[in-house]
């Protein structure tokens, strides 16, 4: 026995001895500590700067960056999900200025990160546009001088206070990045104020943003919420000039603080299906689960699937097969005649898009037999769709974009004309009847089309030009009555309307959410994406 023990303790020693307590400090994997000056303000700062796994090998290859303040509280968390989500990308963090003496070490960021003066010289506020030159002319210039990057794909992360240096350099010099990921920001009545006024007194030199953004809060924010719809709000102002917005992402039994892991789980995620736009042929994600495995919207309309369906071509007349296992649209991308797409769901996975000429509007029976195009329709079959058929002579004097059904089978279609006239011909008795057109709550306005008529036949959605709109095309709704006539004509309101084309409504077949497209084209150049809401907004709209 006294033997075994002398053993133990001679295996033991070399963890005893005096190296044991001689504990090293963790290093991320593959990051640099680089120190750099603003040559601006003789400041001193450090990047950490994290580099992909396959960056030595991949010598042809060049990266997207992620750039973030707070750099110690913040690059952990990104470099764990970029890892999962992103694992060929380049992360640079920024510190908060290293000399400054008898300072805690966070205090430069109230300096750097704000728009706002302050009144007390000893804490100095507001120089927000100091830092953006700084991040311009001296951290952006030495990676890209010293890395392999793909300059046209930049992406900001800020969070909280450090939203507000990512909208002050979105709205001055947005070509700084592509990508601005903005998690639960912090504005005060003031800098929401600045942040307004700058974007008015910068959008006429704005005319192409081209810029993608992505903004969450967490849910318990309810101080900080009235601000953030406000900020919201500027950026949908931007909408027609190449901003992309997520709408608000809403960070579930989530505070200020508690949101921060969800957030970048959520943006990154994001970040990875829109950085470089259209996906390139064998790079579509691993989606599973419904909607493409998307998150679902709330009551703010968000882009569906972007970098996925919604991407820098043009894509719109979105819809779900009432199996929800197949998601039909429609891509243009320039130079080329538009395609229809289907992506459909095998083997618990979504599969990647299949294409074809485009033949017309694709609205699926509720049945799921029947695709209607709007003067054709094709028949599933054992083998897939059949070759297109015609609808008839009833039909054939009308140049039909849509042709929506309901569970009876009533048909409700538009024509291909500046008024635009919505008709409806019902089934009765096994036999279609002459269509006949709606009256004029439906039929006001010009360019009235794309209608949508709900499967009980409870409400009709329609798109048109109409006085007192938002702009162009906006999307409206009526509910049917008691009495069996159809109610008023409602806008669908600010929320899904805008400036810009907004058409296409359709609400999924699980009545869940509300899809729509909207375009906004000039001479053949603009954007085009689909977008998708909470349906509740459609009961909102029932009680006006």
């Amino acid at each position: 026995m006294k033997k075994n023990v002398v053993l133990v303790f001679l295996l033991l020693l070399p963890f005893i001895g005096p190296e044991a307590s001689e504990h090293k400090s963790y290093e991320m994997p593959r990051t640099q500590v680089v120190p750099v000056q603003d040559t601006n303000s003789d400041r001193q700062y450090e990047l950490y700067i994290k580099l992909p796994e396959g960056y030595e090998k991949n010598t042809d290859l060049k990266y997207p960056v992620i750039y973030t303040g707070d750099a110690i509280w913040q690059m952990d968390m990104l470099s764990g999900a970029t890892e999962y989500l992103m694992p060929d990308v380049i992360l640079v963090g920024i510190s908060w200025q290293k000399d400054l003496e008898g300072e805690v070490a966070h205090a430069s960021r109230f300096r750097d990160y704000s728009l706002v003066k302050g009144a007390e010289p000893k804490n100095p506020r507001g120089e927000a546009d100091n830092h953006l030159a700084f991040i311009r002319d001296d951290v952006i210039k030495f990676v890209e001088n010293n890395y392999r990057v793909d300059s046209d794909e930049r992406a900001y992360f800020g969070y909280s206070l450090g939203v507000q240096l990512g909208a002050y350099i979105l709205f001055s010099q947005p070509d700084t990045f592509k990508h601005y990921i903005f998690g639960s920001p912090a504005f005060s009545e003031r800098s929401g104020i600045y942040i307004d006024e700058l974007e008015t007194k910068m959008a006429p030199q704005q005319q192409d943003l081209n810029a993608n953004v992505f903004v969450s809060i967490g849910e318990l924010e309810k101080d900080e919420m009235r601000e953030v719809e406000n900020f919201v709000s500027v950026l949908q102002r931007r909408s027609q000039a190449g901003l992309t917005l997520t709408g608000l992402e809403l960070i579930e039994d989530s505070d200020h603080g508690s949101a921060f892991p969800e957030t970048v789980i959520r943006s990154i995620k994001w970040l990875s299906n829109v950085s470089g736009g259209s996906l390139a042929q064998g790079e579509f994600p691993d989606l599973k689960g419904p909607y493409l495995g998307q998150e679902p919207p709330g009551l703010t309309p968000k882009v569906f699937a972007p970098g996925i369906v919604s991407t820098k071509d043009l894509e719109i007349e979105g819809v779900f097969a009432p199996s929800m296992k197949e998601f039909y649209y429609t891509r243009q991308r320039k130079g080329e005649e538009p395609k229809t797409h289907v992506i459909q769901y095998k083997s618990g996975v979504w599969q990647e898009p299949v294409e074809e000429r485009r033949s017309g509007e694709v609205f699926i029976s509720t049945d799921g037999k029947t695709m209607h195009l709007g003067n054709d329709y094709r028949e599933r079959t054992a083998s897939g769709w059949s070759e297109k058929k015609s609808l008839g002579p009833l039909f054939e004097e009308f140049p039909i974009m849509r042709l929506t059904a309901s569970a009876a089978d009533t048909y409700v279609f538009d024509e291909r004309e500046e008024i635009g006239t919505i008709r409806y011909s019902r089934l009765i008795d096994g036999k279609r009847e002459e269509p006949k057109a709606y009256s004029k709550e439906i039929n006001t306005g010009k360019w009235t089309g794309h209608p949508f008529i709900a499967p009980d036949e409870s409400y009709l959605i329609w798109d048109s030009e109409r006085e007192g709109g938002y702009g162009a095309s906006d999307l409206h709704i009526s509910f049917r009555q008691e009495d069996g006539s159809w109610g008023p004509a409602i806008n669908m309101g600010e929320d899904i309307n805008t400036e810009r084309e907004d058409a296409y409504g359709s609400v999924t077949p699980d009545g869940k959410y509300f899809f729509f497209h909207t375009i906004d084209l000039d001479e053949g150049e603009g954007i085009a994406n689909i977008f998708w809401v909470d349906a509740q907004v459609i009961e909102n709209l029932r009680h006006k």
